[in-house]
């Protein structure tokens, strides 16, 4: 631009002032860089290769194992019993299978891989203590060395175990997935098998110990309830005795008494009523002839014969008289037989009537003893009601520790077999076996490539970092020239 506010005479000469130009930033200005530099850009690519090579060479592969375990939230039913026969609640199985997940992880279980293995002796898990006073100075001074009480090999194993460790629960499954990194792909597969192992073992324990302190808990109760039963048997006992309450087959003495002897009085008075109607009807036949017919029960052997006589007696004395006739010197003599079988035959009724009287007194004497005692078992019957009253509560309090007693009995037997059973529905479904890649450093067709990619990116980074650079100076060199003058006449 010209400055025409500065008077200028014919031979002072007039300067041109130029606007700065600021470097552009165009793509061919990029490419030109790039172009430039290409041999930083190769430099820093086989450089990146080369560290990468060299590092996959230094790192210390490592390999992972994983096994897959199967959590049913539902144990199996093989017995029936509260002690270890459970249904989860429909929305409890993700809980059951989570805190399997902790259970895995915990120490009981890794402690058991590590003796099992003897990861405690391994250098790989347990790295040894440096011997350099210095470095231990600068590292206690730091706050980086342990205390003593925390180099126990056994605990330094559990740490280094626990981060080499993994496991977690698929998504809307009950599998749960355990991997386990190390530098020898077999020990990986080999410490998560142990895993597997030390997982059942843990829960196999888990489940007797519970039932080994359900069952001692229930043993210990057992002797109080025994022995409040058997003082609630000697309440009983003892009260029966006090009260003379006497019982057999679970009833009452005296109940058994007042049912066998009504039904003796029944049979008395069936008895009575017929030695009665016999008496009766013996007492008749005392006036009717001699031939009349007698009722059965009247009936006797002598009393058949005197009357089969009579009767043949009286048929013969009835032909006698049809050819001798009645004054016949013979017929008195018939007559005269015919009285005495009226006597034998009249005797014998009397006998008979004297047999059924004894039989009838007889008869009626025992339904009347039968009636006193029954009054009597009666008396008694109401006082034993009155005793009974106490007696059922204590036989209630009886029954009552007698049903606890053995329920907790069954139940601590129960609890014990159980001991013996594992009810866990947990199954291993893949097991670990050794990796046939390693899991890091990652492989050399993903490093190497993405080498390459970080090198030509550095080498194109330096590349325009020195191009941008030098077209800076450039441009500072040409503004430092001396400007170009000439008069304003000539302009």
């Amino acid at each position: 631009m010209f400055d025409f506010s500065t008077r200028m005479g014919g031979d002072q000469p007039v300067r041109m002032v130029l606007p700065q130009v600021t470097p552009r930033t165009e793509p061919r200005v990029i490419l030109r860089r790039l172009w430039r530099g290409s041999g930083f850009i190769v430099l820093g690519a086989l450089f990146m290769v080369a560290v990468a090579v060299a590092l996959l060479g230094l790192i210390t592969p490592r390999y992972t194992s994983s096994m897959q375990v199967l959590v049913d939230p539902s144990d199996l039913r093989v017995v029936e019993n509260d002690v270890n026969a459970r249904q989860p609640q429909a929305d409890s199985g993700v809980s059951i299978a989570e805190s399997q997940v902790r259970v895995i992880q915990s120490d009981n279980v890794l402690r058991r891989v590590i003796a099992k293995l003897h990861l405690d002796q391994d250098d790989e898990f347990v790295l040894p203590d440096g011997n350099n006073p210095t470095l231990n100075w600068i590292k206690g001074a730091l706050g980086m060395l342990p205390p003593p009480a925390s180099r126990d090999p056994v605990n330094i194993a559990l740490d280094t175990l626990q981060n080499r460790l993994t496991v977690r629960r698929a998504e809307r499954t009950f599998v749960i997935d355990v991997a386990v990194q190390s530098r020898d792909a077999e020990k990986a597969a080999r410490i998560a098998n142990a895993i597997g192992d030390a997982y059942f073992a843990e829960e196999a324990a888990a489940r007797t110990d519970t039932a080994r302190r359900a069952s001692d808990a229930l043993a210990g109760r057992l002797a109080n309830l025994k022995r409040d039963v058997e003082q609630a048997e000697s309440a009983v006992v003892r009260y029966r005795e006090d009260h003379k309450l006497v019982a057999s087959s679970g009833r009452l003495l005296t109940d058994q008494q007042l049912g066998d002897l009504n039904q003796q009085l029944v049979t008395a008075s069936i008895k009575t009523a017929e030695a009665k109607s016999r008496l009766e009807q013996a007492r008749r036949m005392r006036s009717s002839d001699p031939s009349t017919a007698l009722p059965e029960m009247l009936q006797s052997l002598e009393m058949q014969a005197l009357r089969q006589q009579y009767a043949t007696l009286s048929r013969n004395t009835a032909e006698l008289a049809t050819r001798l006739g009645e004054r016949h010197p013979a017929m008195a003599e018939q007559y005269a037989q015919q009285r005495d079988l009226q006597r034998l035959i009249q005797r014998e009724k009397e006998r008979i009537i004297e047999t059924t009287q004894k039989d009838y007194d007889r008869a009626a004497a025992s339904e009347a003893a039968i009636r006193a005692n029954l009054d009597r078992v009666k008396t008694e019957t109401v006082s034993s009601d009155r005793a009974y009253v106490g007696l059922r509560e204590l036989e209630r309090t009886l029954d009552a520790r007698r049903g606890v007693y053995e329920a907790y009995l069954k139940r601590a037997r129960e609890a014990s077999e159980q001991e013996r059973l594992n009810t866990t529905n947990v199954r291993v479904i893949s097991v670990a076996t050794p990796a046939r890649q390693r899991t890091f450093p990652p492989s050399p067709k993903i490093v190497l490539p993405v080498a390459l990619v970080l090198g030509l990116l550095l080498g194109g980074g330096i590349a325009l970092a020195l191009g941008a650079d030098s077209d800076r100076r450039r441009n500072q060199r040409a503004a430092a020239r001396p400007a170009a003058s000439f008069r304003a006449a000539d302009a």
